[in-house]
């Protein structure tokens, strides 16, 4: 995380920032140097030509129209034991029962994907009225369940004027239907074949940028004779991604919630030789030093408090809060899109007094008095949760340190206190992924990005309520089903999938989730990368022969300490791509169709692979050339290993 990155290689982020007139931040026009951005592409097409034509057909060979890489979704042939899906009865009624589901979908071909019905809202400003004219899409025949009406209403600021408007129920992060909007009567009416997945409404101006967008489940579906009545749609302005930092006010303390403080409220011991007056007047005086960053430094906020807009609803990016008074410790959090919770902010005096208090409670000196910090809080139905343990998942033997309600460390406490908070002291800089445990079974999971002389911060939130996630493994290419088997730190067990198919309960609400997979098929492992609120995950395999082949015509030397990135583009045709990393050489980049034959150049329903990706927490941003909207992925990279993730809505 070096600033000026921009002076040292501009390749890499190739964007400006504007601020609008509600201090939003969005993207600009990006700059384009290109001699620098043709100069690979030209290199890997002139080495694509070498590939033997045969080879090239042995690498698509029984490719199907139907590719699950892409978010379409095959037929289930064989069937599944229901008995390992089914739900308790008090769950039923807060999650999608996905047992029967499945067996609705056996043996019958799922309905295509359909192109979203638009409805255009033209403006004629002499006249001052609207006319709605809805655009109907080639769609298959539709099986109708039943009719689903609601009210329909837009919010905060959002207008509609030379608009397109959209509504449609979406399954697997797919449309299955689409709908219509009565904009004067406030209504809407849709036909759905299932009563599954959500009901999307979006607002977009003619170039394709997101004005207001509102997502609800459809469940709780209320009859009223001849339809039934859906969820209230209220569009809004879309979720951007901000870091959401808890500025110092009043007497200069940091507010944590409405009822603890952090940092000055209480001196933790250690601390204790400057009055607590002093503090908070010198805090209060240098509040206004506090800057947030976006995008691993890449996007510095105009405001702490603004949000980065324009970005897609799935998306996740590397946040850095500083203070350049030095009065508040640095802190590095995982952000990700319409995320509202809130980051704490420590002040150097809190955390100083801390690690002595450790130090000599433990008996232990730390290496360095810069080393990473842990600190996180638990989260139950958006209420801080008492009771429950975390530990890091790849180094239990690393005890955590409870804060009682004081924030003060409790070495006598086993679990969270009233405020939910956590720490973990004495690591190293690396990425830490941390359980959350209560009555010995796992209710969450969040990374940790430990930088030195950093706090790594994250909130790991829980629902009481477990929700049910479809799994679904696949030929990334021909998108026939492959069984493997999958491993994440939301799961107890294994996931085997069955016709490539698979169902589990979650109660982790928030997060990016990395899922382990292997097989016993000729497929390469994998660790999948996605947004943890998703209700679906779609693994895309990949041959080892496909990559093989590729690294060794492209001559594609591995480097040491370094990974594999492959990601998928389904449903954007132009489009600029860019791994932050200020030490990356982009020839190591290679394109691919949705056939998985190389191209030199973004195709849409294809994708990338960047080779020799450093080791670390790594930042993959796909901006789309005709919306300028952002879709960005944090990967976390290992040595000799391959991530792989989907970059769409």
């Amino acid at each position: 995380m070096t600033a000026g990155i921009f002076l040292i290689i501009p390749l890499f982020f190739l964007f400006s920032v504007k601020v609008e007139k509600n201090k939003v931040i969005t993207i600009s026009k990006p700059i384009v140097i290109t001699q620098a951005r043709k100069t690979p592409a030209f290199y890997l097409y002139q080495q694509a030509n070498n590939l033997e034509k045969k080879e090239e057909e042995e690498v698509s060979a029984s490719v199907t129209t139907t590719l699950l890489s892409t978010e379409k979704i095959n037929s289930v042939t064989l069937p599944v034991q229901l008995a390992e899906m089914k739900l308790s009865q008090s769950e039923i009624g807060s999650s999608v029962d996905y047992g029967f589901r499945i067996a609705q979908t056996q043996n019958k071909q799922m309905p295509s994907i359909v192109a979203p019905a638009v409805q255009e809202i033209q403006r004629n400003e002499s006249l001052a009225e609207t006319k709605t004219v809805l655009v109907q899409p080639n769609q298959s025949p539709l099986k109708k369940w039943a009719t689903v009406r609601g009210k329909f209403e837009v919010k905060d600021g959002v207008g509609v004027v030379d608009h397109i408007v959209e509504i449609s129920r979406v399954e697997e992060g797919q449309v299955r239907e689409v709908g219509q909007i009565d904009l004067k009567a406030g209504l809407y009416s849709i036909d759905i074949e299932s009563p599954q997945g959500e009901l999307v409404a979006r607002i977009k101006d003619r170039s394709g940028i997101l004005i207001g967008m509102d997502t609800q489940k459809v469940i709780n579906l209320q009859s009223r004779g001849q339809y039934f009545e859906g969820p209230f749609i209220r569009v809004g302005p879309p979720g951007g991604v901000a870091g959401n930092p808890v500025i110092p006010s009043g007497g200069g303390q940091t507010i944590a919630d409405n009822s603890s403080h952090v940092g000055l409220g209480r001196s933790a011991p250690g601390a204790r030789n400057l009055p607590n007056s002093a503090v908070s007047t010198k805090a209060k005086n240098d509040a206004s030093g506090i800057s947030v960053s976006l995008f691993s430094e890449q996007n510095r906020l105009e405001k702490p408090k603004d949000q980065f807009s324009n970005i897609s609803q799935n998306s996740s990016t590397i946040s850095l809060i500083t203070d350049k008074n030095e009065n508040y410790t640095n802190v590095v959090s995982i952000r990700q899109t319409a995320d509202t919770s809130e980051t704490p902010l420590f002040t150097n005096r809190w955390v100083n007094g801390v690690l002595s208090y450790v130090s000599d409670q433990m008996k232990i000196e730390f290496k360095s008095k810069g080393a990473p910090i842990i600190i996180g809080r638990v989260f139950s139905d958006q209420k801080p949760l008492a009771g429950a343990k975390v530990q890091i998942e790849s180094q239990p033997g690393i005890n955590p340190i409870y804060l009682d309600q004081f924030m003060i460390p409790n070495f006598k406490q086993e679990e969270t206190s009233e405020n939910g908070y956590f720490m973990f002291v004495g690591l190293e800089a690396e990425e830490y992924s941390v359980v959350a445990f209560q009555n010995n079974k796992i209710i969450g999971h969040q990374m940790f990005i430990a930088d030195m002389d950093s706090i790594a911060y994250q909130n790991i939130l829980t629902n009481t309520a477990p929700r049910a996630v479809l799994v679904r493994s696949f030929d990334a290419f021909s998108g026939q089903p492959v069984d493997a088997d999958i491993v994440s730190s939301d799961l107890e067990d294994i996931i085997e999938t069955q016709a490539g198919l698979a169902s589990f309960r979650t109660n982790n609400s928030l997060g990016i989730s990395s899922y382990v997979v292997r097989t016993k098929q000729n497929y390469m492992p994998i660790t999948y990368v996605q947004d943890s609120r998703l209700d679906h995950v779609h693994v895309p395999l990949i041959s080892e022969d496909w990559i093989n082949k590729i690294v060794e015509k492209l001559e594609m030397n591995p480097a040491p300490a370094s990974g594999t990135i492959i990601g998928f583009v389904p449903n954007i045709a132009e489009y600029d791509m860019y791994l932050i990393s200020e030490d990356y050489d982009t020839k190591q980049v290679v394109y691919f169709d949705q056939y998985g034959q190389i191209s030199k150049t973004q195709v849409a329903g294809g994708g990338f692979i960047l080779f020799n990706v450093p080791v670390g927490a790594r930042e993959v941003v796909v901006q789309e050339k005709k919306s300028e909207r952002i879709y960005s992925q944090v990967h976390f990279v290992k040595n000799s290993q391959t991530s792989v993730s989907h970059f769409s809505e």
